[in-house]
């Protein structure tokens, strides 16, 4: 059948088929009723996949059908396709599944207990001589939880067809890598790359939780128009809202930190265990990108860090190197503010003493590194002065003492990523250019808090990013724009319902558009080594976060660490303001 004459036709519509278990053998599926009903055109299970069951190849493994066993709430056993989506529906009640539920893993602490790991735990050890060292050494001894969390997938509608050469023509109504998404399909059909053609509503160099629904969504419409030649559609609403959610995975940390009576810390002892769900999608750079952190930031002599990845019968989750890099951060600077609490100190003296990229290290012999550790430093002093920091927190302090149901508070947040990750410049001609550098961002974040509703409103935000020549700047400003949108959406909205949505509105999370209260800088200095990266997003959320404690404190002075969570959502906010258990 021509093309032309494939794309006259109606699409066909698809429904599913998932396990209602965390945990179950799959012992036996019957769809012949299914199959004969009138207007079902096919239905599909593990044993039609053409290529290999998994949905993102090239990312991790993430079974796109459950085929043995269904390993989560959820997991795709069957898809129906039929002439209009009520068939399809009815087709799908129709399919019977004998179903063994078994017991099923669903914390941490069993997966540790079982010995449930995706793979063997990872470690870095990195110990140097450390001579003339002080007799009495202070410890810090801290856990943290980063709550896991589930995110609707803000998807559109899938459209896929066979061509007339064989290949596939796929069209996403979202936002997505087009390359990546090729490449997967390709994988699970079983064609070559050459004969998919995918083209989305908006490309982006991105990939986290969000996508991994789009990719299976596509993925099924892909396979379902190879197997049945014609024009199937995915429509999110036709989708079981299990299909439609994403995770990070929960991170459990603790840390042991000796320093010593200056603040300098001596030796980072930290074990870190992610729940990764039933699959791992991108989860070993997630434990190289955790350690890479500790171990290109920290000054100290030594420094243990282990990272398991646990294996549960949760979603599988897509936790990768941003994550790594995030988590890394976020505990870097609690255990400063830790530190500074205890001394009485400046935070930022203690960033300087133990971060290496503000060090002035005498003994550093590598001009380069020194050049670049320069740079950031005279990046981080700009962006105190041009935000007016000093004179912002003199105000706050007059606001907080006047205003007895708001409260305001602003933090500073510099964050390095990546030295000696290769990076790749675009210029004018569409060449590209391979590199080795490292890429900084720093943030200033003001937010206010409403102690009746526990709402959270960022009032204003400034950012600045190191760049380079090689990117055109309005490309860049664009980018940032999407990172701090993503990175506040990543790290602080991860709620659902309508109290999460006004939050969201409160963030302007969401939207399209730079905020005219947010400043984006781009500092010029004509390094190649030095690029946009989605560097700054880990940045602005940490400074958000920390601005929002420093608000806190002004109601609770006895706020502690674990009193706000990671997900700052209005209650867990009013909480932390009225409640000392919240």
């Amino acid at each position: 059948m021509s093309e032309s004459k494939e794309k006259s036709q109606s699409p066909l519509e698809m429904a599913f088929v998932v396990s209602p278990f965390e945990s179950a053998r799959i012992c036996s599926i019957d769809f012949e009723e299914a199959a004969q009903l009138s207007g079902v055109h096919a239905v599909l299970t593990s044993v039609d996949v053409l290529g290999e069951n998994n949905a993102i190849c090239g990312l991790g493994d993430i079974p796109l059908f459950a085929k043995d066993e269904a390993a989560f709430i959820g997991h795709l056993v069957a898809v129906v396709v039929a002439e209009r989506a009520s068939i399809a529906q009815a087709g799908a009640d129709l399919v019977r599944v004998d179903y063994k539920p078994k017991p099923p893993v669903l914390e941490i602490e069993e997966a540790l207990k079982l010995s449930s790991f995706h793979s063997d735990p990872q470690e870095l050890r990195n110990e140097k001589s450390s001579e003339g060292e002080p007799d009495e050494l202070k410890e810090i001894d801290k856990s943290f939880v980063f709550p896991d969390h589930v995110c609707l997938q803000e998807l559109g509608g899938v459209e896929a067809n066979v061509v007339d050469s064989g290949g596939l023509s796929v069209s996403v109504d979202a936002s997505c890598d087009s390359l990546v998404l090729r490449n997967s399909i390709a994988s699970l059909v079983g064609l070559n790359e050459e004969q998919v053609e995918v083209t989305c509503e908006r490309e982006i160099k991105c990939i986290d939780g969000r996508f991994s629904q789009l990719f299976i969504c596509a993925g099924l419409a892909s396979l379902c128009s190879f197997k049945t030649g014609r024009l199937v559609r995915f429509r999110p609403t036709n989708a079981p809202k299990e299909m439609l959610t994403a995770r990070s995975g929960q991170v459990q940390a603790r840390i042991l930190l000796r320093h010593d009576p200056s603040g300098l810390i001596k030796s980072i002892d930290c074990n870190v265990n992610v729940d990764s769900g039933s699959a791992a999608g991108m989860s070993d750079s997630f434990s190289s990108s955790l350690m890479s952190y500790f171990d290109e930031v920290h000054s100290c002599p030594q420094i243990r860090i282990s990272c398991s990845l646990c294996k549960t019968n949760r979603p599988p989750s897509l936790i990768g190197d941003k994550e790594g890099i995030a988590i890394g951060l976020f505990i870097s600077e609690e255990l400063i503010a830790e530190i500074s609490l205890q001394m009485n100190g400046s935070i930022h003296s203690l960033r300087e003493i133990n971060f290496i990229h503000f060090m002035d290290d005498e003994n550093q012999d590598d001009d380069a590194l020194c050049a670049h550790h320069k740079i950031i430093k005279e990046s981080w002093y700009r962006l105190i002065d041009d935000s007016s920091y000093k004179e912002r927190q003199e105000e706050i302090v007059r606001f907080n003492e006047s205003a007895p149901h708001y409260k305001r508070g602003i933090a500073a947040v510099p964050v390095k990523v990546g030295e000696g990750t290769e990076v790749v410049d675009e210029d004018e001609s569409g060449s590209v250019e391979g590199s080795r550098g490292f890429s900084f961002g720093s943030a200033v974040a003001e937010v206010q808090v409403d102690s009746f509703t526990g709402e959270v409103f960022l009032i204003r935000a400034d950012v600045l990013q190191l760049s380079t020549d090689k990117l055109r700047p309005a490309v860049q400003i664009s980018e940032m724009s999407a990172s701090f949108l993503d990175g506040l959406r990543n790290y602080f909205f991860l709620g659902e319902g309508e109290t999460a949505q006004e939050l969201s509105d409160s963030l302007l999370l969401g939207s399209r558009a730079v905020p005219e209260d947010l400043r984006f800088n781009l500092m010029d200095h004509n390094e190649t080594s030095v690029r946009f990266s989605s560097s700054v997003s880990y940045c602005l959320s940490m400074s958000v976060y920390q601005a929002v404690r420093k608000a806190l404190s002004q109601y609770r002075k006895s706020l502690s660490l674990v009193d706000l969570p990671l997900i700052l959502n209005p209650e867990s906010v009013y909480n932390a303001i009225h409640y000392r258990d919240s």
